[in-house]
């Protein structure tokens, strides 16, 4: 049963892990880090901002791993939500520029005569997991 419990303790912090090195991963490619560092006008600066990106990504992994609750008030609380909106911001502007680049892309590429399949597929995907997640593992 201990190894067991182990390797289900195991399991999960390497699923949340690789769920946050994806994340991580996917902003990077959408260029954030990059944007931040312009925003603010230095280039030495792009190092920091991806330390402290990561950080926030792995200290809210373990505090949701382990239902950690910090009482930060009122105050607190406005001052995350602010730096949350600035990171939903950097976010929806580089979304913005990846999805005028994929147009451009397909037509280069020939894609343009499957793309709807893939983006058919994709979907159906989601919707299939989406019902697996309510069908199987109610809450």
């Amino acid at each position: 049963m201990l190894i067991k419990t182990i390797a289900y303790c195991f399991f999960c912090i390497c699923a949340g892990s690789a769920v946050s090195a994806g994340f991580v991963a996917f902003i990077t490619m959408l260029g954030i880090f990059d944007k931040l560092a312009e925003q603010m006008k230095s280039g030495k600066g792009v190092h920091r901002i991806e330390a402290l990106i990561i950080a926030g990504v792995t200290i809210g992994n373990a505090a949701y791993l382990f239902g950690l609750r910090i009482p930060i008030g009122l105050a607190g609380f406005s001052i995350f939500n602010l730096f949350g909106g600035i990171f939903i911001g950097c976010l929806a502007g580089a979304l913005a520029e990846t999805l005028q680049v994929m147009p451009i892309l397909s037509r280069r590429l020939g894609v343009r005569t499957w793309l709807p399949y893939v983006i058919a597929a994709a979907a159906i995907g989601k919707a299939l997991g989406c019902a697996w997640q309510i069908l199987f593992f109610p809450s």
